[in-house]
């Protein structure tokens, strides 16, 4: 079990928020796949991939550490080794098939079960898990621009080269070894150049919008007052016109008065967009509400991608026992409903907003916490006619790890991005506030820069 542990602590690398591993997203795969070669037996294939995946996610996905989650993304990804017991089950049985051959269509078919599997997985498990997949470990590389393949495009990429050099240990002819070192390099030289046309072809196109909205995020911690707000509003005031202000998700903490965000619209004479928790005829919802310069709300979008246990718990009165524990230690666990089941969020519908442009009307999509994380959700919306993405994010729940998640999410922002040739504006409490244009070139601020509770970004934003 030497390479699915391997494979592990490569791919560990390939995530860290640093942005000098990136390379081993390139061939973290390679050793599992080795292994896969190298196994029969089904057993020792599960195995290896519960190792594999226990250990990877424990080093680069263990803020979100939760038993029933985890458990649901490695049972999902059991479909990896099934799918390559069943190949090698039918490859065997057509004994003309020598074992050169017989390993190398093994390797030829293992990035396409890979990136099927990392992504149902991902879409599947109980929270989205994108930010783990292949592809996302590469959102803060050269090769973004290949972000225009999808994410899935990104991934298979990735697994691609991790087969060639699979290849390079596992087959016993020289020329196709050399001729695997010669693809690989084909590969990265070709895809290189590739992302940096995307990259220039998406920067192109976005100058040459001719209007443009300026944009205010807040990016915030827990400490963020009243008084807090006084300062927020006096710097404000010293920034011009603003077409829209962007809240970050439940800026005050368990607040549901729409009033005072309609208050304060008014005050500041600004649009503004807020997320906070609204009951509408006795049902409750996370909502993100935009409100115009005279604190009139016109329009709302109803968050549509629930979280589990913080918002739905589809087990009734049963929860596991941890949870109790862990609720005495974190009170901020004692609001979720999983400890209160028969007063879940209701699921909202997928829609646009739409806010009065320089010229016309601009229809944009409000994106709460991890509604980000879904990008055939994010297609969906380009096609219904959003002109930018909005997220709105609450990470209070994020203490370890907390850089580590920032890094990841916000790589996954710029794919999106770059593949739907769309902005992406965020604000956040312990995130990023900023702005990702559709080449992939990102602005931040961050509260922690700052010598107050808050950190308010300021641009222009094309449509």
């Amino acid at each position: 079990m030497i390479l699915p542990v391997l494979s592990a602590v490569l791919g560990i690398l390939a995530f860290l928020p640093f942005n000098y591993f990136w390379p081993a997203g390139f061939i973290f795969p390679a050793p599992l796949f080795i292994f896969f070669i190298r196994k029969n037996n089904i057993w020792r294939l599960i195995g290896g991939v519960v190792i594999f995946r226990l250990i990877m996610m424990s080093g680069a996905v263990y803020f979100a550490m939760e038993p029933i989650v985890w458990g649901s993304s490695i049972l999902i990804f059991m479909i990896l080794p099934f799918s390559v017991f069943l190949l090698k089950r039918i490859l065997a049985a057509a004994p003309e098939i020598k074992t050169e051959s017989l390993k190398l269509t093994i390797l030829f078919f293992l990035p396409l079960i890979w990136t099927f599997s990392d992504h149902i997985q991902a879409r599947y498990t109980l929270l989205p898990n994108y930010i783990m997949t292949a592809g996302n470990s590469l959102g803060s590389s050269p090769f973004l621009g290949l972000g225009a393949l999808g994410l899935a495009g990104l991934t298979f990429f990735a697994s691609l080269i991790s087969a060639l050099a699979a290849a390079i240990f596992v087959i016993n002819i020289k020329k196709i070894k050399f001729g695997a070192i010669a693809a690989i390099l084909l590969l990265l030289s070709g895809g290189l150049i590739i992302s940096r046309f995307e990259l220039q072809k998406n920067s192109r196109h976005y100058a040459a919008l001719e209007n443009s909205l300026k944009i205010a995020a807040v990016s915030a911690n827990e400490k963020f007052d009243a008084l807090t707000l006084d300062d927020l509003e006096s710097e404000l005031s010293t920034k011009g016109k603003i077409d829209l202000l962007i809240l970050p998700e439940n800026i005050f903490k368990n607040s549901t008065d729409i009033g005072f965000y309609q208050n304060l619209a008014k005050k500041l004479n600004i649009n503004l967009i807020a997320s906070l928790d609204i009951v509408r005829q006795e049902k409750k919802y996370n909502s993100s509400l935009l409100i115009d310069n005279h604190g009139e709300i016109i329009g709302f979008h109803d968050k549509s991608r629930l979280t589990f246990m913080g918002e739905y718990w589809p087990f009734k009165n049963w929860r596991p026992v941890y949870l109790d524990w862990l609720k005495k230690f974190d009170l901020n666990i004692g609001n979720y409903v999983v400890f209160n089941p028969d007063n879940p969020y209701r699921r909202g519908e997928k829609n646009l907003l739409t806010i009065r442009g320089q010229t016309d009307s601009i229809n944009f999509a409000s994106l709460i916490c991890l509604e980000i994380h879904y990008p055939a959700d994010l297609k969906k919306y380009k096609k219904m006619g959003a002109k930018f993405f909005i997220n709105h994010t609450s990470n209070r729940w994020a203490d370890i790890g907390l850089k580590h998640l920032l890094y990841l999410t916000l790589n996954l922002r710029k794919i999106e991005s770059v593949w739907l040739k769309t902005p992406v504006v965020f604000a956040g409490i312990k995130d990023f506030a900023g702005f990702i244009a559709p080449d992939g070139a990102t602005s931040l601020i961050d509260f922690e820069n700052e010598s107050k509770n808050y950190g308010l970004f300021i641009g222009e934003m094309r449509y």
